[in-house]
């Protein structure tokens, strides 16, 4: 039975080639685009969960509440946290810290020949990281626990030693404004961090297990916890526990601690300070919705075409019900069929995904293994979908045709019944409302990203290039003759007719701040105490060469080498609006002339001016707020990079010469550099491809509706053809009637609108209030999308009208 159930279904497959091609073409496009998503989604989720406990592994997170009020959640904790939990509480296992540093690291090949790489991802780890997290170590031992050890990534071995055996060899790491110098030795080789983890490095080198504080949080504490801990009680704890080792932390000025489960830091975490860009957990569930939503769309388009296909199938029905069959047996049949044709659609859907799987990891700015294609959870979810889908999409056609009465198909009549043609009708409504709103975020989000990256940022960052300044240590050497150094190559560059000015600073448009200090007012110590400020050291040339508004008093006027005593001379410093209002002074014009104060570790005071206030600009994207900011002039040793304003031509030979005028200055130090606003723009890479992925699946939706769109249209002109031969007898022209068959379409599609602009409304207005600057829902957001959708759907329908239009009188009125 089943040997003819598909001899019969494969021969209806071939002999309705078009209704094949549409209904299969349907299904792998929406089955691809599933794959992709499912991959996508499942990759998302896998971040951590490989380390062999990673569901009892939690990070230390805190607050700081000032005056009661929330004022930072970090990522960050004090260095002191993990030991402490270790003895104080039996629930924690095993506690390990770590902070980050990018550092200078070197090899030396011979005594005069030194091979540097700046590596941005350096992890300063305590003995017990390896012991927690699972990268494996392939080479050589852990060694964490030991003095100036070093792990390197396979990648990193290679890179400095290619083949050679890299155990035992000495590297020396070095960031010369973090005071760091170490000369360690390499213990063992990890395997290269996997993509799915939200901590990456490239090397772990061991810390002094002394070296720990409750004065800054400026580490990342992880603890794994017993399998029988109860994490809600040990949050409990953990107030007492922060009592009994810190002192100052009342009052107006409160921290607190907490546990964040690892599983969950990648697409669930709102905390700053995190070491890599994070995940967005409602982004990924919207995702899922849009694979389900395509999925919807393409089994609508099946029950449509196979609905429009009993007409032909008619007559095949009453013949089988004459000699005997029963409708379960027919229904049987049909599902069959459908079974087979979703089974070609999986097969092509595979072939497609499989072939555009690199290039959807281009666009989504990840790198999704191939593995994820025999995970069991990968197949078994997605096989689940499909073959609910399969069901759903199968009954309602097997059991329509199943239904027929042999008597009038027999006679040429089909039962063509008002329910019947309403659910059509509102199926395709579904698809269009699905389409229009789909198409209406992603304009949106293009609208959006644009803005953010169009908008002026309240300074001029065109034309200038970026040079991270040298951070080898090596180059220090000599003390004041290194300063003298930086001041030559400063003068060097401005004597290229191509470089127009130059500057240096600790920080640069597009990063964070991460120097901060805990200024106060003079005039009223209580106002702001406790609160940190990020703390931007720029040259005297910072302010003019990025075109930065002087909204009250005036920027620097001295040079950093006329402050002479800082410790007792009041040191000049500028502030920015936002800084204004955090400090509470009543506006620009009364904070300049105050004096803020700051206490280093040794308790000496330093008293600062505010010379001047500066406008507000964006130091990083419009993702972000406004963020007080206190400048102070660079003094040389907290330069990290120069800015230097080129001219548009030449520019290959410009850098060029500033590399021989860097190499020849700090001949120890990699030279590096970038363009600010392609550095600046990186910040929404995470924005532009989502728009990108969003807007292709949108297309993918409205590809296949429009292939249910063609099926209505078929069914339409089929059911309509004698009254279509009456017309034309009648004098109607072929213009006439592609107005009269287009005009039901239309009014669907706009039946559609209704329902889908007050759901992108309400999804826009939601989504847009993560962005403290944004746009704003103008009605353009809905009618070019829905003009968009309009025109594909009159050229979807226009063939079909336009040859019902054209059709012979004779032939239309010989119909029965």
């Amino acid at each position: 039975m089943l040997r003819n159930y598909f001899i019969i279904a494969w021969r209806n497959l071939l002999r309705h080639k078009v209704f094949s091609f549409i209904n299969i073409s349907g299904l792998s496009v929406a089955i691809a685009a599933c794959l992709l998503i499912l991959q996508y989604i499942l990759f998302e989720f896998s971040y951590d969960r490989f380390h062999t406990r990673a569901n009892a592994i939690y990070r230390v997170k805190q607050e700081r509440y000032q005056d009661g009020a929330l004022a930072e959640r970090s990522a960050r904790s004090f260095s002191a946290i993990a030991n402490a939990m270790k003895s104080d509480f039996p629930e924690v296992h095993n506690a390990t810290t770590y902070f980050p540093l990018e550092c200078i690291v070197s090899a030396s090949e011979t005594e005069n020949i030194t091979r540097s790489y700046k590596m941005p991802h350096v992890l300063f780890a305590s003995a017990s990281f390896l012991k927690i997290f699972n990268f494996p170590i392939i080479k050589g031992r852990d060694a964490l626990d030991e003095p100036n050890s070093l792990i390197l990534t396979a990648s990193t071995a290679k890179r400095f030693f290619g083949d050679t055996d890299p155990i035992g060899k000495k590297l020396r790491v070095v960031n010369f404004n973090q005071g760091t110098d170490i000369d360690g030795f390499v213990k063992g080789v990890c395997s290269d961090i996997p993509a799915n983890s939200h901590l990456q490095f490239e090397m772990l080198v061991s810390t002094n297990p002394k070296d720990v504080s409750w004065t800054y949080a400026d580490n990342y504490t992880y603890v794994e916890l017993n399998d029988n801990a109860n994490v809600e009680k040990l949050e409990s704890k953990l107030p007492a526990f922060l009592a009994k080792y810190t002192s100052g932390l009342t009052g107006s000025n409160k921290v607190k601690l907490g546990l964040q489960p690892l599983t969950q830091i990648h697409l669930y975490s709102d905390l700053s300070g995190e070491p890599t860009v994070s995940g967005t957990g409602k982004l990924v569930w919207f995702m899922v919705l849009i694979a389900v939503l395509i999925l919807l769309i393409a089994y609508i388009n099946y029950i449509n075409l196979s609905t429009v296909k009993a007409m032909e199938r008619a007559r095949e029905v009453g013949l089988r019900k004459v000699f005997g069959s029963e409708r379960i047996t027919l229904m049987k049949q049909f599902f069959f069929e459908s079974l087979l044709l979703n089974f070609v659609g999986i097969v092509i859907a595979i072939i497609i995904a499989l072939f555009c799987h690199e290039l959807f990891n281009q666009l989504a700015g990840v790198d999704i293994p191939m593995g994820f294609w025999t995970s069991y959870w990968f197949w078994l979810a997605f096989l689940t979908l499909l073959i609910g889908g399969a069901l759903v999409s199968g009954i309602y056609p097997a059991y329509l045709l199943s239904g027929y009465q042999p008597v009038q198909v027999l006679k040429g009549k089909l039962p063509l019944t008002g329910a019947g043609i309403s659910i059509r009708k509102i199926l395709v409504v579904f698809q269009f409302a699905v389409s229009i709103a789909l198409i209406i975020g992603t304009y949106a989000i293009s609208r959006q990203v644009n803005y953010m990256r169009e908008t002026n940022l309240g300074m001029n960052i065109d034309q200038t290039l970026i040079i991270d300044a040298p951070a080898n240590k090596l180059e220090s050497q000599g003390g004041k003759n290194f300063y003298q150094r930086i001041n030559t190559f400063r003068t060097s560059l401005l004597q290229s007719p191509n470089i127009k000015s130059v500057t240096a600073a600790s920080s640069m448009p597009g990063l964070d701040i991460l120097w901060n200090r805990p200024y106060q007012r003079r005039d009223d110590v209580s106002a702001n105490k406790g609160n940190m400020y990020a703390t931007f050291s720029i040259g005297p040339e910072f302010v003019n060469q990025f075109d930065i508004k002087v909204v009250a008093g005036q920027q620097f006027s001295i040079t950093p080498d006329q402050i002479t005593d800082s410790a007792k001379a009041t040191i000049p410093i500028m502030i920015n609006e936002s800084a204004v209002r955090a400090f509470g002074f009543e506006n620009a014009k009364d904070a300049v002339g105050k004096i803020l104060v700051d206490r280093n570790g040794f308790g000496v005071t330093f008293e600062y001016e505010i010379v001047g206030v500066l406008q507000n600009f964006h130091q990083k994207s419009l993702k972000e707020s406004f963020t007080p900011i206190v400048f102070r002039l660079e003094d040389g040793s907290s330069i990290e990079y120069y800015a230097a304003k080129v001219s548009a031509t030449n520019i290959e030979r410009t850098i060029a010469y500033i590399e021989k005028s860097y190499k020849e200055l700090f001949p120890a130090s990699p030279f590096q550099y970038a363009f600010l606003d392609e550095f600046f723009d990186r910040q929404y890479r995470t924005d532009v491809r989502f728009g990108k992925i969003f807007g292709l699946f949108s297309g993918f939706a409205i590809f296949v509706a429009c292939l249910g769109l063609l099926g209505l249209s078929l069914f339409t002109s089929m059911q309509r053809t004698k009254e279509i031969g009456v017309r034309i007898t009648l004098g109607a022209s072929a213009i006439s009637i592609f107005v009269l068959l287009v005009r039901d379409f239309m009014k669907l599609i706009l039946i559609a609108c209704c329902i889908a602009w007050p759901l992108a409304w309400w999804g826009l207005y939601q989504w847009l209030q993560h962005y403290p600057f944004r746009i704003g829902i103008s009605p353009l957001l809905f009618f070019i999308p829905t003009f968009i959708v309009l025109f594909i759907a009159l050229l979807t329908v226009a063939f079909h009208t336009w040859k019902a239009g054209k059709l012979n009188p004779i032939k239309a009125l010989k119909y029965e």
